[in-house]
């Protein structure tokens, strides 16, 4: 979908009654991969501890039905901005995410941006 002003894609804000909401989340996904990326990515920094909102990207990541969608690049890079601590959490899930082939796919395409994983 298109949206011509941040206001308007606020609109379809991807929490919805204290719960994200998953195709809400993809637009701002796949919005974050074009305009308002500045904007999506402060929203996004909010909620860097968000268990759920880390599930649900990985979620994305994951799902062969988003196989080449934007939404899969924007979900690594959210991944990617996520609290550290929240990832180690996350550890089977993030080294399944980095052993993906295709590299816009992987939160950290550069493993070397992960050596606070191990400490």
């Amino acid at each position: 979908m298109y949206y011509s002003t941040w206001e308007e894609l606020q609109s379809v804000c991807p929490i919805v009654d204290g719960r994200w909401n998953k195709e809400r989340l993809y637009e701002y996904l796949v919005q974050s991969c074009y305009q308002f990326s500045k904007q999506i990515e402060s929203f996004f920094m909010e909620y860097r501890g968000d268990e759920d909102l880390a599930d649900l990207l990985f979620s994305f990541l994951f799902d062969d039905d988003y196989d080449g969608s934007d939404s899969q690049m924007g979900a690594a890079y959210v991944i990617s901005r996520m609290n550290h601590q929240l990832l180690r959490t996350k550890k089977d899930l993030l080294l399944k995410a980095q052993a993906n082939e295709v590299g816009w796919k992987r939160p950290f395409p550069h493993d070397e941006y992960l050596e606070w994983f191990e400490e």
